[in-house]
């Protein structure tokens, strides 16, 4: 496990490349402050760097309080840890489009900030960037597991997005811990069942629960024209039903397709790191503006599967765990 000091220099120097005389924003809330302080207390002394707090939104994808969107007009680079995610929310799809290079962890813990950041870049963006190649052109994605999943979706015209943790060009964004390349599926194409086995959103409290870990039970999920017509009848999946159900119209509309390739990323049944383990996969539900699709929602919700067969136009890319590139 590495140090704060080891980590914050990774941030900075690997991931995001920040010089002297950029204008840097760490955006926190006051369950993050401890790992916002850090980056704080690290950067400051090597460019202009300030720090704001948000209250904690109730959602991943959640728009933050309208006063912060002027500050992230004027950064460089934007740092966020916090509860929820802010990573498809306007405010920073239009500070990317500005040219601001952002970083959001959202989730992050003390413990999976020192374990799962200090990686070998330089390999999980090669095969990152692997997966990436052996999906451009390609137009039908078929996923199988044992466990009864079986659909088949277009991801035609669409842009994989490499998600390797380097951020040195303008309007660039990671997620850390980074480790996936994902891809927005066309919206009203996936067709089929969707079984879950290992961790979903909700990761934290809600109103309506918390889901984390699955552990014994299987979500499944019946997707027809790329929505959710029917949920399975257990504790956890009734969870994520009242959420979807109680969000915006677009929020049971398929939303990413990714695998994981962070070959430290633990199944923690914190979707931060969870999303990001070699081998795994997981689909998303709300929102994908971000990423290359059409779907507007005020929700973004990832949910992860384990030992999938997963083929790119019936070539297999992914058998159980071990990736055939």
């Amino acid at each position: 496990m590495s140090s704060y000091k080891k980590v914050c220099e990774v941030i900075s120097k690997t991931c995001l490349d920040i010089n002297k005389g950029e204008n840097v924003v760490i955006v926190t809330d006051i369950n993050k402050q401890k790992i916002g302080n850090e980056l704080f207390n690290y950067l400051q002394n090597i460019t202009n760097t300030v720090m704001i707090q948000i209250p904690v939104t109730s959602k991943n994808g959640e728009e933050p309080v309208a006063i912060v969107n002027n500050i992230f007009q004027k950064a460089d680079v934007i740092i966020a840890p916090t509860t929820m995610s802010l990573s498809h929310t306007r405010a920073f799809v239009n500070a990317r489009k500005k040219g601001t290079r952002v970083a959001s962890l959202p989730g992050i813990t003390e413990n999976m900030f020192l374990q799962s950041i200090d990686v070998d870049y330089s390999a999980m963006s090669e095969l990152t960037k692997k997966l990436a190649d052996a999906i451009k052109g390609k137009n039908i994605i078929k996923v199988k597991t044992d466990l009864g999943t079986d659909v088949s979706f277009s991801v035609k015209g669409r842009k994989p997005i490499c998600l390797d943790g380097i951020c040195h060009k303008k309007g660039g964004f990671i997620n850390l811990p980074d480790g996936e390349m994902c891809i927005a599926p066309i919206e009203n194409s996936m067709n089929g069942v969707l079984v879950f086995d290992l961790s979903s959103s909700p990761d934290h409290r809600t109103k309506w629960g918390k889901v984390g870990l699955l552990n014994n039970e299987k979500i499944k999920l019946v997707i027809k024209n790329g929505k959710i017509i029917s949920f399975s009848n257990g504790a956890k999946a009734k969870i994520i039903k009242n959420i979807i159900d109680n969000s915006d119209k677009n929020a049971n509309c398929i939303a990413e397709f990714a695998i994981g390739t962070n070959n430290k990323a633990r199944i923690t049944g914190l979707i931060l790191e969870d999303e990001k383990k070699l081998g795994t996969i997981h689909f998303a539900f709300g929102s994908n503006v971000s990423i290359g699709g059409k779907n507007q929602s005020n929700l973004h919700l990832d949910m992860i599967m384990n030992k999938p067969d997963v083929y790119f136009d019936n070539v297999q890319i992914l058998k159980k765990v071990k990736l055939l590139i």
